[in-house]
């Protein structure tokens, strides 16, 4: 008996371990790769359809900038004094805020107009005090008045200016800062913060009297970002 127990202990190598399932591994990795694609198909889905929205929107309701325009500049005063350090200054403009939407409307928040001269600026106007909104296809007309004295150094600039004052027209440079916001119907968007800028030729009034130069009708360029 002890003979046939040795054996056994000895040379019979017992029940094998069964291999691991293969077949489960499979099916979880399956089930992961198709969770995976399906949140993946879902969220190029989404993207498609807000895509297209905002592309049938804009067929929809065409929206392009508002236009901005200065009609008219009035210079009755633009000399210096006390060593060409100190600005005295008047300076009158007349705005046109064009809004050319067909269905929307803009709220006008806040302008801050800033006028420079030769890269430095000498005075700058709230336009806008308490706001106001500008109808789909509609035009609205500003004043904006400079007038007062500004400690400026010309410096290099002393030929520049002494040029356009033997013309009689100055380059004055209007930059204005707004915050907007757009209306289609009840909804009202939020706040824009587009610039806008204007390069004009001014010529001076004296005494009330225009040079033979005249102010043009300048467009300026408005960006919305």
């Amino acid at each position: 008996m002890a003979e046939k127990e040795t054996h056994l202990n000895g040379s019979y190598p017992g029940p094998s371990i069964p291999p691991p399932n293969q077949a489960d591994k499979r099916k979880g990795r399956g089930c992961f790769c198709c969770l995976f694609g399906c949140l993946w198909k879902t969220i190029v889905a989404l993207i498609l359809i807000i895509v297209l929205a905002i592309f049938i929107c804009w067929l929809i309701l065409q929206p392009r900038m508002f236009k901005v325009h200065i009609t008219d500049a009035k210079l009755t005063q633009f000399n210096f004094t006390n060593n060409n350090n100190n600005l005295q200054y008047k300076l009158d403009l007349n705005i046109t805020l064009r809004n050319p939407n067909k269905k929307m409307a803009i709220y006008f928040d806040k302008i801050e107009a800033n006028a420079f001269y030769e890269g430095q600026r000498f005075d700058t106007e709230n336009l806008t005090i308490w706001g106001f909104k500008v109808e789909h296809k509609s035009t609205h007309f500003l004043n904006a008045t400079f007038a007062g004295q500004q400690w400026m150094e010309l410096g290099a600039n002393e030929l520049d200016f002494n040029e356009e004052k033997s013309f009689g027209v100055y380059s004055i440079d209007l930059k204005c800062y707004l915050r907007i916001r757009f209306r289609i119907g009840d909804f009202i968007g939020g706040d824009h913060k587009p610039k806008v800028k204007c390069g004009l030729k001014v010529p001076l009034s004296s005494n009330g009297n225009l040079s033979t130069a005249r102010f043009e009708t300048t467009r300026c360029d408005v960006h919305l970002f």
